[in-house]
């Protein structure tokens, strides 16, 4: 049987790879995350990338209800040197958030809801690389215990 946390980034990134909306997106990684951005090829980008940031525990009566805590990483590459498309970048951005929370739940039961915590957009670290970062959470159910 799955964890809850397969059938998340199951679900995730089967949006990212099939949304009508994200067919420019080239890569998607989740559990093989490149931590050199540098790695990437041109024709592997734009490409995103999905991260386990942290997870916080509620204990209920015979379950558990779980916020985690996922970063999701947008990686562009420039044609030019010294000069990038920020309003591409934030162009992708906007349709991989309107993807994402097209289904706020991913159409998984035991998901409550997608909670965006915000993001961050780095243009300058690893030229000709640039990059945007979405934070957010997925609260779900989980049963951990039996019944009291």
């Amino acid at each position: 049987m799955p964890s809850p946390e397969e059938d998340i980034r199951d679900k995730l990134v089967d949006i990212l790879q099939n949304h009508a909306t994200l067919t420019d997106i080239k890569t998607v990684n989740f559990d093989r995350v490149q931590l050199a951005i540098s790695d990437f090829r041109d024709h592997e980008v734009p490409a995103v990338q999905l991260w386990d940031v942290a997870q916080a525990i509620t204990h209920e009566r015979g379950r558990i209800r779980v916020g985690w805590a996922i970063s999701l990483e947008i990686i562009m590459k420039t044609k030019s040197a010294g000069l990038v498309e920020q309003v591409d970048l934030w162009d992708l951005r906007r349709r991989i958030q309107l993807a994402l929370w097209e289904t706020p739940n991913l159409g998984i039961p035991t998901v409550i809801h997608m909670i965006y915590n915000g993001n961050i957009t780095d243009l300058h670290t690893v030229e000709p690389f640039y990059i945007a970062r979405i934070d957010f959470e997925v609260a779900f159910y989980d049963d951990l215990t039996g019944s009291c």
